[in-house]
């Protein structure tokens, strides 16, 4: 069999290819919209190449912008795409440097007369600071123009009610007593500054058993003095408005005052807990 030589390759004008690959396109279109999604014609794949080929030679042939990323659409550029920031979020609280208290009681409360003067005193004279100590169990606290007795004596602390510092002589509630039973012992303490430039200044209590015993003083840093009593005695038990009264007799430049205490008003001074 004699083999025929091909004719030499003509070059397809430039009309026809265009003629060529618009048929093409149009094919592939017709068929798009009933085809299944996976289902690709053969003239769709075969316009589809032409049409990647053509594009390419536009490419290939049209150059580049100065960045280096092609003038058409196609390809894919070399560019790192920038992550997008994930939003800031605010920091958990932390507990660091934070101390946390363990409640004294299951429920987290604390009995008032159990911790020191200065805590108990934080609801009655908060801030006042130490002024006439008077032994290691009772101590003046003063602040501004006021100042507040505190005792540890009957296994409580006890802060009394906050006084003026220029005392009130013939007032009955400047000498009352604060009551705390302690076991089978009743305990009764009273305290307050001395007038300035008095002189021959007493202050004498004479209690239910008939004991009478007499306010020591003591000085602090600012040149003041105070007077402070405390007195112990066997519980009588009952009802106490039926005995006696406590007495309180104050001596000062020749004269000389007794008041009554009237029991349950000026025998309860404590201000912290109750009588």
């Amino acid at each position: 069999m004699t083999e025929h030589t091909p004719p030499p390759e003509r070059p397809l004008p430039e009309e026809a290819r265009a003629r060529i690959r618009a048929d093409l396109l149009a094919h592939a279109h017709e068929h798009r919209s009933t085809a299944p999604r996976w289902l690709v014609p053969a003239g769709a794949a075969a316009a589809v190449a032409l049409v990647a080929g053509l594009s390419y030679w536009a490419i290939s042939t049209s150059g580049s912008e100065p960045d280096g990323l092609p003038v058409t659409g196609g390809g894919r550029s070399s560019a790192t795409p920038t992550p997008t920031p994930t939003p800031a979020r605010d920091p958990l609280p932390s507990n660091e440097g934070t101390a946390t208290p363990t409640p004294p009681g299951p429920d987290g409360t604390v009995e008032v007369g159990t911790r020191s003067c200065e805590e108990e005193l934080e609801f009655v004279l908060d801030g006042a600071q130490p002024a006439g100590q008077v032994d290691e169990t009772a101590t003046f606290y003063v602040k501004g123009d006021r100042f507040a007795l505190c005792d540890k004596l009957g296994s409580r602390t006890t802060v009394h009610q906050p006084l003026p510092l220029t005392p009130r002589i013939k007032d009955v509630s400047t000498y009352d007593v604060s009551s705390v039973l302690d076991g089978k012992k009743m305990v009764r303490v009273a305290g307050g500054i001395v007038p300035e430039g008095s002189f021959a200044y007493d202050v004498e209590y004479t209690f239910p058993d008939g004991h009478t015993e007499r306010a020591k003083k003591v000085s602090d840093a600012e040149g003041r003095t105070w007077w402070y009593m405390a007195y112990s005695y066997a519980d009588p038990g009952g009802n106490e408005t039926e005995q006696p009264e406590i007495e309180v007799t104050v001596s000062l430049s020749g004269a000389q005052y007794t008041y009554p205490l009237a029991w349950g008003v000026d025998t309860c001074a404590q201000a912290n807990h109750g009588c």
